[in-house]
Parts: structure tokens; sequence; C-alpha cells
């Protein structure tokens, strides 16, 4: 839900990041959408910032942990912005999404997300590669939900 308000969402900052493989192939992380839940959604590496970290800084910190992969991003280099109110075990959170755009010139490097928290473990289902035509034909519920358009602006020569 976006842009939307709850009563008891706490304001959080977050840094995402498209990353992308040699074969522009997007990572996404597959999990649980709250604990025991049989829904699911995909969604970009990243995560809240934490004390003075800026949202690329708070991007790089939580790929790694969640991927295991080492990138380097610039801090005014978001790309899309936007407003996602969510909630897991019961906690609400209104958040701003800052989204940056780093790429490996592996195809699809293999992914060890060994940083991930106990919460993490018992929602984390996975993680893929996709192309875009994949991700542009999916029925599966995709974070940003415009991810597509997204990425098609930013590979524009």
């Amino acid at each position: 839900m976006a842009g939307s308000d709850h009563p008891a969402a706490q304001l959080r900052t977050a840094g995402r990041v498209l990353v992308l493989d040699r074969d522009d192939r997007v990572l996404l992380i597959h999990e649980r959408t709250d604990l025991g839940s049989r829904e699911t959604h995909w969604l970009t590496p990243g995560g809240g910032t934490e004390g003075a970290e800026n949202p690329a800084e708070a991007a790089v910190r939580e790929a790694f942990e969640e991927t295991g992969l080492r990138l380097v991003l610039s801090a005014d280099s978001a790309l899309h912005v936007e407003r996602h109110l969510w909630s897991l075990d019961g906690h609400w959170w209104d958040q701003t999404n800052f989204y940056f755009l780093a790429r490996t010139d592996l195809a699809a490097p293999d992914i060890d997300p060994g940083g991930l928290t106990d919460l993490e473990l018992d929602i984390v289902l996975g993680a893929r590669w996709w192309t875009l035509a994949e991700l542009d034909a999916t029925a599966e519920t995709i974070w940003p939900q415009d991810i597509v358009a997204i990425l098609e602006r930013s590979l524009r020569p």
C-alpha cells in the first residue's frame, strides 16, 4: 500500500538496490509477506537506515547482508523514490524507499545471504535473477510495482 496513513505506523527511511548482472537481469529476494504467511512477494535487496546512515549506505550494507554482494553506490544517485506502508509481525512502517542501481560484471552471480537476522531467516525464501520480460509477464507481487518501467528508463542509452 503506497502513500497511505496508518495511525500506528513508524516512519522509516530505506535504501534499496536494483542489482543488474551483465545480461541485465535484476536480482530479487523472495519472501513471505509476514511471519507464517503463505502470501509472498519479490523485492529488491535493501532495508532501513541505521544510525547516521544515508539511504545509499543502508542499501550497500543490507545488500551485502542479504546477498553477499559488495556494491558501491553514490549517495546522490537514487533513481526512484517511493513511499510504502507495510506491516510485519504486528508492527507497521510508513517507509520511504530510495532505489539505487548497481551492476555486476558477472552473469547471475551466486547469492550468499549470510547476514540475515533471525526474523529475516523466518521470512526469506530465496533469491532469483529476473529478465525484464519475465518481470513484465509475471503474476507475482513485485516491489516496486513499476520495476519494469524504472529499469527500462535506467537501461536507455
